[in-house]
């Protein structure tokens, strides 16, 4: 059964980034009664679709919603895989960068979901991948991710993805680790921001 949620992530999968651009504003303000996009993350035919609401009781909540492209390249409804309480305030960018506590970025949340992939070894038994929500310092104008294990092969070794708002999906498939960390856009070069991250998904 469609859900209004779905909706809105099947349409942020179509667009293939969060409908609404945040970059310079590097917060989130997530008013009642309002579903905001926070990011996508898109990998060959794989999509998730982080989404936050304002709960009842005010609390930040997230969904994760995930679908696969269809060979005529428009995409499955979304299925949620979970959700819960973010834990900390997004709505000004000085919110953020407390919760960051001089960080450049930190895990807010991670979780591990059994997905049909297409590429698993079991076909449509599916494989589990795990994702990591990334708090983002507004100091960072992008995240490179460098692909360290031999199951990321057919993938490029470096990968940057633009900073759009403080919160961002990260996804690896089995056996797949990465190093990331935060950059700063200096000119045509970049600088690293602070701390790495090192994250594994586990055969």
């Amino acid at each position: 059964m469609r859900t209004p949620m779905a909706d809105i992530a099947e349409n942020a999968l179509q667009l293939g980034h969060p409908p609404t651009d945040r970059g310079a504003a590097r917060h989130l303000a997530i008013p009642a009664d309002t579903v905001i996009v926070a990011d996508v993350w898109i990998s060959r035919d794989l999509g998730f679709v982080l989404l936050l609401h304002r709960r009842d009781d005010g609390l930040i909540a997230e969904e994760l919603y995930y679908s696969v492209r269809r060979a005529d390249g428009d995409w499955e409804c979304p299925d949620h895989l979970s959700g819960g309480i973010v834990g900390t305030e997004l709505g000004t960018s000085a919110m953020v960068e407390d919760a960051l506590a001089g960080a450049s970025m930190s895990v807010v949340a991670e979780s591990e979901s059994l997905v049909h992939t297409g590429c698993g070894p079991d076909g449509d038994e599916g494989e589990l991948v795990h994702t990591w929500e990334l708090l983002v310092s507004g100091g960072a104008d992008l995240i490179e991710i460098e692909y360290l294990s031999p199951a990321a092969s057919g993938t490029p070794a470096i990968s940057r993805r633009a900073v759009a708002g403080p919160l961002m999906l990260l996804v690896l498939l089995p056996g797949e680790r990465a190093r990331v960390s935060a950059m700063r856009r200096e000119n045509s070069s970049f600088t690293q921001l602070g701390n790495v991250l090192d994250l594994h998904n586990p055969e």
